[in-house]
């Protein structure tokens, strides 16, 4: 098998996150802040939050808060910190994390919402953002890179917009993670992670990490046990207690603990180095196969280490079976859970296949991935 889908998960833990959960495991498995035996899984807790805020530049580790990954925490702090009748704004690629979530508060009256466009490459020009905000503009939510296209987005730039118009700022990490820097930009800022993309962690766990006034201004999704301030019925309000009612996935916080440490060991740079290099060598060899299209910007400086491509006279998804079955090459094809962003790009609704990479590809497998396609 030649795995080309990390966009959509990491195909394996790394030896360092697996030893760790075996030893845990064979530990203890009890709730933080339950009983007295548990204070391992509580301390688990806290080296997570403190690896997170640092690769997040979160100067608060008490705001790196952990959910089960990142279309729980979109939806946390969507539905946190809209309010009856305000204004929202979205790019054009998102998601159907995020994308959903809106559209439901959109058709229920709560919320007016506009998509900001991109063209069709992906990119965005900033401009769009300004003139799109109204005086009842409350949010901006932005994913970080596309799913389908990879395409980077001017993220520093729109929170800083944000800021200017003392708008909250979400933005959706999923494709970023462990992949690009990613840093809390202000005190109105939220970042939305999920643990097994980029980061190499377990399915099923992921977080959010909020500035000062995001956590004042959001309110709990979810409400019930914490392990804290147990005289009252009311939910605590101080973090992270205030988003982290029930028990918390121990063995997910911790492949995120360890997950995080290593790639901070690592360097974010250099992973992003290796795979800017690889995508930058698929690309080129892509083009020069015939009837292949490129979607994106096709240049693996301005783009994660996704490519999107059709084949004429191929289904997306017949494409990608016959990847699979004739040369083994696991790779993603249809609407990737992203209608908008192929709506934006023009490959609505047959989509893509889609190709992409991570820190376990090797350049041996970008060269067999290229033949397979020229095969086909």
């Amino acid at each position: 098998m030649i795995y080309a889908n990390y966009a959509a998960t990491s195909p394996r833990l790394d030896g360092a996150i697996v030893k760790e959960l075996c030893l845990w495991l064979n530990e203890t498995h009890l709730a933080a802040a339950r009983n007295f035996d548990s204070l391992e899984a509580g301390a688990v807790a806290l080296r997570a939050r403190k690896a997170a805020a640092k690769l997040f530049g979160a100067p608060d580790l008490l705001k790196v808060i952990f959910t089960s990954g990142a279309t729980q925490s979109l939806n946390m702090a969507i539905n946190g910190l809209v309010r009856p009748g305000c204004h929202v704004l979205a790019s054009s690629l998102e998601h159907n994390s995020c994308a959903r979530p809106l559209e439901a508060l959109r058709k229920s009256g709560f919320i007016q919402l506009d998509w900001v466009p991109c063209a069709a490459d992906g990119s965005l020009d900033c401009d769009f953002v300004r003139r799109a905000i109204k005086k009842n503009t409350r949010l901006l939510v932005m994913t970080h890179a596309s799913n389908v296209l990879g395409t980077i987005l001017p993220v520093e730039e729109c929170s800083k917009i944000a800021g200017e118009h003392g708008l909250f700022f979400i933005l959706d990490a999923a494709q970023t993670a462990g992949v690009l820097p990613v840093s809390l930009g202000g005190g109105r800022d939220v970042i939305a992670f999920t643990a097994h993309k980029g980061l190499g962690a377990l399915a099923g766990s992921g977080g959010l990490v909020i500035g000062d006034e995001a956590a004042r201004e959001m309110r709990p999704w979810i409400l019930g046990g914490s392990g804290s301030a147990s005289h009252s019925l009311s939910q605590p309000d101080f973090t992270p207690d205030k988003f982290e009612a029930g028990t918390q996935n121990a063995i997910g916080v911790l492949s995120l603990a360890v997950a995080i440490e290593e790639i901070i060991s690592t360097g974010v740079e250099k992973i992003r180095e290796k795979e800017a290099a690889l995508t930058a060598i698929f690309i080129e060899g892509l083009r020069e196969i015939k009837k292949v299209k490129i979607h994106g910007t096709g240049d693996a400086r301005r783009c994660t280490a996704v490519v999107s491509a059709s084949f004429q006279g191929f289904d997306s998804g017949v494409a990608a079976r016959l990847l699979f079955e004739k040369a083994g090459v696991v790779t993603r094809s249809g609407l990737h859970c992203s209608p908008l962003a192929h709506k934006t790009a023009g490959t609505y609704p047959g989509g893509t296949v889609r190709f992409s990479f991570g820190r376990g590809t090797a350049r041996e497998e970008i060269d067999a991935i290229l033949a397979a396609v020229r095969a086909l």
